[in-house]
């Protein structure tokens, strides 16, 4: 795309090779901001599409503000816009060719790992409708016999890899965290590393296909990126300097919304303002300011559900529009919130989430959004398991931040406001999440099973 619009620029502008090397710098940059292809972008059902257009929109933004300020490359408005569309176009070309439009089968996957991990994994393809990839079999770490039957069928052992990829013709072979991981490495690197196949650990898989981590498959190894020399501890200014800019603006723009809502809260009784404590960054407490949606009643914290017996009419109204955030802009405003962010809990689910979900205080190395990767993937927790199927979104959303990712979440609020119900994911199918681990149905009823889901998921 940068070449594209380089060639575009110099074909236009009077001075072709200055022309040239500006935008050449401008699109670069943007193509640099916004990664061709992000994990994340696969899952985002409403802001797939535009997250291409993202990165030529910052490089001609960037190249309007140099040709304003400097004359230079001295494109006219028209150009800029010949220029946009060529640089778009080359952009949406990398898209459709990278992202499966060119069919292709997919990848044949066997699982190391037990039966119920192969399986587990089979349906969660299959209830996802992830297409790249078929779990042909299992691979088992012992020697012995052959077990009949099942739903993923066990094609060899670990002691005979090779003759098992070669037989299979294995494209991909996943590493589950029940495989002795040097016995693995040992076996691959005597007698695997002339065939054609990728070994991937189950966490990244898990990441780059799903778009979170599997909370129950992970251990402490998992946050040695936390430690790497290019691990971002502290936000980038840009992000601060993009909360105040963004929360200003919606303050100014919603308060005449704001007023009316605060109205009919108060014709309807009781105070306009719920606050309530709620964790942070760093485990630090603070007051978090929502419009009140719920009678005033008792003040335990219970978890709050989509059909709550509490909400009042008005209530239900701000909630399936999120109205009931706003005032959330001014925590925002005076730096204990961002824009993006795991969402901050009341203190006594911290508590109890502590000691039931692993690494659950990691998310409060962030500082708490609005909004989130989490709430747009999943919804309303609701639940213990619910807390669970969020923490992995979280806990993804600290490894892989970056402003590209926070834009694209942004973006996929406004679709939560109109299709919640939709496009939640329900996680109780989802054991390498939470752990809940509920009797398999029989083999002839998994169809039905998943369809049912399926069926659920979308609305």
């Amino acid at each position: 795309m940068p070449v594209v619009a380089a060639v575009t620029a110099g074909l236009l502008a009077p001075e072709p090779f200055e022309a040239m090397v500006l935008t050449l710098l401008a699109f670069a940059c943007a193509a640099f901001v916004v990664p061709e292809r992000s994990a994340w972008a696969t899952v985002l059902p409403l802001m797939r599409a535009p997250l291409v257009l993202l990165s030529p929109l910052i490089g001609i933004l960037a190249l309007t503000v140099v040709n304003a300020v400097t004359g230079l490359p001295g494109l006219s408005p028209g150009e800029m816009v010949a220029l946009a569309a060529a640089a778009s176009a080359s952009s949406v070309a990398c898209y459709l060719s990278g992202f499966g439009f060119r069919r292709q089968p997919p990848l044949r996957t066997a699982v190391i790992g037990s039966e119920r991990s192969a399986t587990d994994l089979a349906r969660e393809l299959a209830l996802v409708g992830i297409p790249g990839y078929s779990v042909v079999g299992r691979i088992a770490l012992n020697e012995g016999p052959t077990p009949v039957g099942g739903e993923v069928p066990t094609i060899g052992t670990l002691g005979g890899l090779a003759d098992v990829i070669e037989t299979s013709r294995l494209d991909l072979i996943v590493l589950t965290s029940e495989a002795p991981r040097f016995k693995v490495f040992e076996e691959i690197s005597t007698t695997c590393l002339h065939l054609p196949v990728r070994l991937w650990e189950l966490s990244s898989f898990y990441e780059d296909v799903f778009g979170h981590v599997p909370v129950a498959e992970i251990n402490a190894a998992w946050f040695q990126y936390i430690l790497h020399p290019k691990f971002r501890t502290v936000a980038p200014a840009s992000k601060r300097a993009v909360d105040i800019a963004v929360s200003m603006l919606a303050a100014v723009l919603t308060a005449p919304l704001m007023a009316l809502c605060a109205l009919a809260i108060k014709l309807d009784g009781g105070p306009v303002l719920f606050r309530q404590t709620r964790i942070g960054e760093a485990g630090r407490s603070l007051t978090l300011y929502k419009l009140r949606t719920m009678r005033v009643a008792d003040p335990d914290a219970q978890w709050a559900s989509l059909d709550d017996p509490r909400i009042t009419p008005i209530g239900r109204i701000l909630r399936r529009t999120h109205l009931d955030e706003l005032p959330q802009i001014f925590n925002i405003l005076r730096g204990e919130m961002s824009l993006v962010g795991p969402r901050p809990e009341q203190p006594e689910f911290v508590r109890k989430l502590e000691d039931i979900l692993p690494f659950y205080t990691r998310r409060h190395l962030l500082k708490p959004g609005l909004t989130g990767w989490a709430q747009v993937r999943c919804g309303y927790a609701g639940s213990d398991v619910g807390s669970a199927w969020k923490l992995s979104h979280d806990l993804y959303y600290l490894k892989h931040r970056s402003m590209a990712f926070d834009l694209a979440i942004i973006g996929e609020t406004f679709r939560t406001v109109f299709a919640d119900r939709r496009f939640s994911i329900e996680p109780k199918w989802v054991p390498f999440i939470h752990g809940y681990d509920p009797l398999p149905p029989p083999p002839e009823t998994l169809t039905a099973h998943l369809t049912e889901l399926v069926d659920a998921a979308s609305g």
